[in-house]
């Protein structure tokens, strides 16, 4: 049995939930997942349960190649492709289709960005999906219009 790891906010360490098979299999699944210029990065380079994964390119000075993540909302299983993964390292996360670099939407509570894929072809952050750009990071977040007019309020942007 392979064990994900839900992050439940705050401190990384300190707030972690063992997500089971039993628990993916009733999870939410990304359905569609698109970049500024709306091409879909939902490929079948790798997949996850029989799901086509969210395909990103990642730029660093010395290379560039591929990162598959899965399309279930809370598991931080991923696949490299032709890219040497340093920990810890801050990439650039494109499109793998047009190499458009993602929109930086928030800072992550490890130092680095948020990048927002965008969860409909209208590139629109009231429904995207946040991911770091640090190499080993695994936050992210969904984010909803709901949660934008919280933050808001609360003076986060």
């Amino acid at each position: 049995m392979s064990i994900n790891w839900l992050l439940l906010g705050g401190h990384q360490a300190q707030k972690r939930e063992v997500i089971t098979e039993e628990k993916l299999q009733s999870q939410e699944v990304v359905e569609e997942c698109y970049c500024l210029n709306g091409h879909s990065i939902l490929t079948d380079k790798a997949e996850f349960q029989g799901k086509p994964g969210l395909t990103l390119k990642l730029k660093v000075s010395t290379e560039e190649g591929l990162l598959v993540i899965s399309p279930f909302i809370g598991d931080h299983d991923r696949t490299f492709i032709d890219f040497n993964k340093h920990v810890g390292e801050i990439v650039e996360i494109c499109c793998p289709t047009c190499s458009e670099p993602f929109p930086v939407y928030n800072v992550c509570p490890c130092g680095a960005h948020l990048v927002a894929l965008f969860t409909s072809p209208k590139a629109q952050f009231s429904q995207c999906i946040g991911i770091c750009q640090r190499l080993g990071c695994l936050h992210s977040e969904l984010l909803s219009e709901r949660d934008l007019r919280l933050y808001s309020r609360q003076s986060y942007f």
